[in-house]
């Protein structure tokens, strides 16, 4: 036979008090109005009965569940991991609770499709709101609105997604700032590896701070493509592109790691010899040899603001559009710090 569930009402009848006091005593927002012992009665046999709130029940009551849906972006990435759990820091800040869904799990037909099928889950389950990871491809705002048909209000963020309000990372900047920094030590010959900056996916905006920058000090920029599997791709293309440049420019940290080793293979030091900066501050690019210059993704002001964003909209306030936020530049050793010359090669 099912177990019959703790209520606030059995609670009360236990302890003599009012459901009210109970309810009241339990909340985050309301705990104060009742006395420390007699929240610390509550709390005591909310304890023995195993008391779980019945969210459902209170959604019904308020029309509102206090939940909030997820949907991150790939979980093999270490920083969706660091993005999601300042997510749940910044919803619990906040008195709310998060259902955590990929929108790029194994056995889905494709991102895309993981995506829509998770925001119609989420839905389903009765949450108040929805924080979308987008992914930047040209077709996301019509499927994010197609699946959400204005049943919640959404918030995105990383990148832009029409119609809806979000926290956008400035991508561009940040690369720009990174081009920037190779060039005031002495850098001209700077290869970028990474998404072209003509191509039409997300990551050309990495390319396209590169590119800015490059033409800006009317140097030429050199766009190597990088596959899926990153690591492998730089680890590829440092025996390709070795005798071209004195700094490469990677879009992620672990292209960047791949280049090390390709480049430690064939005799060739860093900084000494090749200046390289990487993107998103993993935990291994400080305790690499030599320490990663590398571009930290601010996971938890784009964690904070997005929950400002969404508390604003749930409350009725009015939100801006859009949230910029940038990366910042983590300068350690993989650059070197002396001028190069820029017509001197070491081999």
């Amino acid at each position: 036979m099912r177990k019959k569930r703790v209520t606030i009402k059995d609670i009360a009848k236990t302890l003599g008090v009012s459901h009210t006091t109970v309810s009241r005593a339990l909340s985050r927002n309301k705990s104060h109005m009742v006395s420390v012992e007699t929240r610390r009665q509550v709390e005591q046999v909310a304890e023995e009965f195993s008391y779980r709130p019945n969210l459902m029940a209170k959604g019904f009551a308020t029309g509102r569940t206090g939940t909030l849906g997820l949907l991150a972006g790939e979980s093999y990435q270490e920083q969706a991991g660091t993005q999601i759990e300042n997510f749940l820091r910044a919803a619990d800040e906040r008195n709310y609770r998060l259902l955590v869904g990929m929108s790029a799990e194994w056995g889905t037909s494709s991102p895309e499709t993981g995506q829509a099928a998770q925001m119609e889950q989420f839905i389903s389950s009765g949450i108040d709101g929805l924080l979308v990871q987008t992914m930047g491809d040209a077709g996301e705002s019509e499927r994010i609105l197609a699946a959400v048909d204005d049943r919640v209000p959404v918030v995105t963020f990383h990148y832009p997604a029409r119609g809806f309000p979000g926290v956008v990372l400035d991508y561009a900047a940040g690369f720009h700032r990174a081009t920037e920094h190779l060039i005031a030590l002495g850098h001209r010959r700077i290869g970028f590896l990474g998404e072209n900056w003509e191509g039409p996916g997300h990551d050309a905006a990495r390319g396209r701070g590169y590119f800015k920058a490059m033409t800006e000090h009317g140097l030429h920029p050199v766009c190597l493509p990088v596959g899926r599997q990153q690591t492998e791709s730089g680890y590829r293309l440092s025996r390709e592109v070795r005798d071209r440049f004195s700094a490469l420019l990677c879009c992620s940290d672990y292209t960047a790691i791949g280049v090390y080793r390709g480049l430690g293979e064939s005799g060739i030091r860093v900084p000494d010899d090749v200046a390289i900066v990487g993107n998103g501050d993993s935990d291994i690019s400080a305790f690499v040899t030599p320490a990663l210059t590398t571009q930290s993704t601010p996971t938890r002001g784009i964690a904070r603001a997005a929950m400002e964003l969404m508390v604003k909209i749930l409350e009725g306030r009015e939100v801006a559009c859009q949230i910029v936020l940038a990366s910042n530049l983590i300068v350690r050793e993989s650059c070197g710090s002396a001028a190069v010359d820029p017509t001197a090669m070491p081999w």
